[in-house]
């Protein structure tokens, strides 16, 4: 039996994030009859725990700040246990395997999905044997750089429940006495192929989902774990399977499973939802369905193969409204080549989606380029240099206007302003109070000012001189804040 510390990296948030990404490696560790011990450097000192007495030690890799705190950890751990194997993982670390294992505080990458991959590892290093005998690996050996193949994509259903015990959820959500909160994975990947999206490099365009039963079964799981009072599943795309979605619908309400839930959907996708659909979610629990629109212009959709169209969110606004559920969309700006009419345009439907509906929940991101998505080749081609080491990668941040050399001054400006204003309540009718500042009055007065500013800001188009937006921007910089 090994004994395996896994690391969630300490970073700066509002609220801490559910450290989702360890739970299924560690489920499977446990079920091989391993000794697990997670630990969040969210909500926790890397320092409260002894290395060394460990075996192996594995760190959770995103692309921006938790890169400083996961080479902080990956440093404590080499100085305090120098002989232990530091191993690295997750979506940054496998789109800069190469970059991530020539780094002196990684001894391995695990590429992709890593239950497999780091199990293997593990029983390997046990029994002697060389790691360059697993798969899904990339390291150094001999000054050279090898990657070791890739592990076949895993049987979701043959997957473990969640260990929820080696964390406490109540910490992540709202600062509830219990866990208001909880997340789990019906689903892994997407069939499509957004200019934007990591998923053609970590899932190669395939879409794989636990069966109804296995998802019920789990569901089952948590409330009886658990019993918080919403379930949100992680996927990327729950919505790929109509079918399906409603016989997990079907089946929650047949064993009484009583939580609300929120999914994550695709415009194209809804064109085909029906009443009895929506009615069918509605009534068991969903009030909100997100999607990304991306942009307001069809020439802009087109050219990050959104395959959707802006008469796709009119309808399904308007057909959600109908049926008394949420639409949440998120928008994207500042890619290659967009105009000021094209960025407009973005601007207009979002008004038109709000005037259809006023419970409508949209939102702005800045694009951020990262390596191996469809966008790159087009990124690199306009100015944009990839940070050429961990380091600076920690000090990446996502929707900073300063990643997008194509930008003039005043767009940036603009676009620095649209990024965090629409964070806020911008276009709605009434004051929404976020859980996360639930009982921090000095946070929730700045957020009603600044609620304020957003919405006078936004009727009149006047972003350029926002000095309150730019002392934001500069405090949250100052304070590290990587989430906005």
């Amino acid at each position: 039996m090994a004994r395996i510390l896994l690391v969630y990296p300490p970073m700066k948030t509002l609220a801490a994030r559910f450290p989702y990404s360890l739970l299924p490696i560690a489920g499977v560790l446990i079920e091989a009859g391993h000794e697990v011990r997670l630990l969040d450097g969210q909500v926790e000192d890397i320092e409260s725990v002894d290395p060394r007495v460990f075996d192996i030690v594995g760190i959770s890799s995103y692309s921006g700040p938790p890169i400083e705190g996961a080479l902080k950890t990956a440093a404590h751990i080499r100085e305090k246990a120098p002989d232990k194997l530091i191993v690295w993982g997750g979506v940054h670390a496998t789109i800069t395997a190469h970059q991530t294992a020539s780094h002196p505080l990684v001894d391995i990458v695990v590429r992709g999905e890593g239950e497999k991959s780091f199990l293997n590892l593990v029983e390997a290093v046990e029994r002697g044997k060389e790691p360059t005998s697993v798969s899904g690996l990339t390291l150094i050996k001999d000054g050279e750089i090898i990657d070791t193949g890739d592990t076949p994509f895993l049987e979701l259903d043959e997957l473990p429940f969640l260990p929820y015990r080696l964390i406490k959820p109540e910490r992540y959500v709202h600062f509830s006495e219990k866990p208001s909160r909880v997340y789990f994975e019906s689903s892994r990947g997407c069939p499509h192929n957004c200019g934007f999206c990591y998923n053609e490099i970590v899932h190669k365009r395939k879409w794989r989902a636990k069966s109804v039963e296995r998802v019920l079964d789990e569901l089952e799981y948590i409330m009886e774990e658990l019993g918080p009072d919403e379930i949100w599943p992680s996927d990327d795309n729950f919505g790929a399977s109509k079918k399906r979605m409603a016989a997990i619908a079907r089946g929650k309400m047949e064993r009484g499973l009583d939580f609300k839930w929120v999914i994550s959907s695709r415009f194209d996708y809804a064109m085909d939802y029906d009443d009895e659909l929506l009615k069918l979610m509605k009534e068991t629990g969903c009030d909100w369905m997100s999607f990304g629109g991306e942009s307001g212009s069809q020439k802009v959709l087109d050219t990050i193969c959104k395959g959707i169209t802006p008469e796709f969110m009119r309808l399904t606004t308007r057909r959600l409204k109908e049926n008394d559920i949420v639409c949440g969309v998120n928008f994207m700006a500042g890619f290659p080549d967009e105009t000021e009419s094209e960025l407009n345009a973005t601007f207009d439907l979002i008004d038109e989606l709000a005037g259809i509906d006023k419970k409508l929940q949209p939102g702005i991101s800045i694009y951020t380029p990262f390596p191996g998505t469809p966008l790159y080749p087009t990124v690199t081609a306009n100015g944009f240099r990839e940070p050429g080491s961990l380091e600076e990668w920690s000090r990446y941040r996502y929707g900073a206007v300063e990643n997008l050399p194509w930008l003039n001054r005043r767009r940036r400006n603009i676009l620095r302003t649209v990024g965090l204003l629409t964070s806020f309540d911008f276009t709605a009718g009434e004051y929404r109070e976020r859980g996360v500042l639930s009982g921090r009055r000095l946070f929730s007065a700045a957020y009603r000012l600044f609620n304020s500013s957003a919405r006078f800001r936004w009727k009149r188009r006047f972003f350029r001189l926002a000095p309150e937006w730019h002392l934001l921007d500069v405090i949250l910089r100052i304070l590290k804040y990587w989430e906005r």
